[in-house]
Parts: structure tokens; C-alpha cells; sequence
């Protein structure tokens, strides 16, 4: 997944496609919603969804609690790229409870590469992510080559759906996996809800302190 056009800063919108239907997300949670550019318009997309080569994508983001937002891509071969704040800024990422953003705020991902999963680890912390902690988890994940993001995309069986959209399970929100080198990062535990095409996310308890992060894997053929 290459990025285009990318911009640092948290910049909120006014989404045709909010998430859960203009819905306030409920308190410490967080909404999430990728959509897919056609034609100059932007269409929800199932989190499920298998994407091909050359569709344009972006992701649609709101808070129920507000903090700082890291986004970083992790491609099937294992390579790292902090895709949000773009670059090696970790500036103009601070985000508002209620807001919704895009990312990235203009323009678009581009899906390219070989068939697999990109997994964009997705972190909402507190106060600034620390920067070993940053650099630990941008470090390239050698093992990625082996594993199971290794593995190409397949259509979900849709006989009950005539020519129904490819579809993967494997693809959407998941927990997070924390790497050997960031274990230092410690999540909380979360509930994963899907809604149409929104998934929120919500930690199973009430307190607060620890980072929201999770997975949302893209699959592309």
C-alpha cells in the first residue's frame, strides 16, 4: 500500500459517510470505516472487503475519547512505514472526542504490491507515543515474510449471495499482536463490534492510562 498526498496534520471533516450513520461513538470507544474512491466518490467499503491493485482507499476515524493517533503500515513482506503522521514528523496528530477525520486527510492509499494483508496497527495514546517505542514498533518484522500475512486473500464462500463482493474473514479489525521488539507497549483489552460497515472498538474496561491500539488489516489481490 503506497501512500499519495498524504498531510500530517489531524485535520476533521465532514464525512457523507460517517461512521454508524452520524452516530456519536459512546465513550472511550472509537469508530472505524474504510472507504474505497470511485469515480471521484467515496463508497464505505466492507472491512472485509479483498481490494485489488490500484483502488484507492482511505479510512474514516472518530474518537469517543480524545488523544494522539499513530498509524503505521506493515506490509506483507515484513517492511515498516508510518503512515500517519506521515513521515518522521509524530506531529499534527492530536485528535478531539467526536471529530471525524480522514485518513489521509487528502488524497488517497494506493493499493499496489504483491497479494497479502497489510496490517495498519492503529494507536490512540494518552500523551505523545515515546520515541523508542515508536522506533521499535517501525522496526521491519522479518518473521512477517513466513507468517500469516504472508498468505494471499480469498474469496469468502457467497453461494447464498449470488455474485456477491470477494470478501476474506481475515481482513477488517483484530487485536493487536505485539512484536518481540514492543513489548514495552502495553494495550488494553478490547471488544471488536461490526455495524454495516463500521467496526467499533471499545475497551472492556472503564479506566483509562494505556494506549487504545488494535489491527486493521487490508486484503488485496
Amino acid at each position: 500500500m503506497n501512500n499519495r498526498c498524504l498531510s500530517a496534520a489531524a485535520v476533521p471533516i465532514l464525512a457523507a459517510a460517517c461512521c454508524r450513520g452520524g452516530e456519536a461513538p459512546h465513550a472511550n470507544s472509537l469508530d472505524i470505516v474504510v472507504e474505497r474512491q470511485a469515480e471521484s466518490v467515496w463508497h464505505s467499503m466492507d472491512p472485509h472487503y479483498v481490494f485489488a491493485g490500484g483502488d484507492r482507499i482511505r479510512f474514516i476515524f472518530r474518537s469517543g475519547v480524545p488523544g494522539y493517533l499513530y498509524v503505521l503500515n506493515r506490509a506483507p513482506s515484513g517492511a515498516s512505514e508510518w503512515i500517519f503522521p506521515a513521515g518522521d514528523t509524530q506531529t499534527g496528530n492530536e485528535v478531539a472526542t467526536g471529530q471525524t477525520y480522514a485518513i489521509p486527510a487528502d488524497g488517497a492509499f494506493v493499493i499496489s504490491g504483491r497479494p497479502g494483508f497489510e496490517t495498519t496497527v492503529w494507536i490512540l495514546s494518552p500523551g505523545r507515543l515515546p520515541k523508542a517505542t515508536a522506533k521499535a514498533l517501525s522496526a521491519e518484522d522479518k518473521s512477517a515474510a513466513s507468517g500469516e500475512d504472508n498468505l494471499i486473500p480469498r474469496c469468502r464462500d457467497t453461494f447464498l449471495i449470488p455474485r456477491g463482493p470477494c470478501t476474506d474473514d481475515r481482513a477488517g479489525a483484530t487485536p493487536f499482536r505485539v512484536p518481540a521488539q514492543a513489548e514495552s507497549l502495553t494495550a488494553r483489552e478490547l471488544n471488536f463490534t461490526k455495524d454495516g460497515d463500521s467496526t467499533r472498538i471499545t475497551p472492556r474496561d472503564g479506566s483509562a492510562g494505556n494506549p487504545i491500539v488494535y489491527e486493521f488489516r487490508i486484503a488485496h489481490r
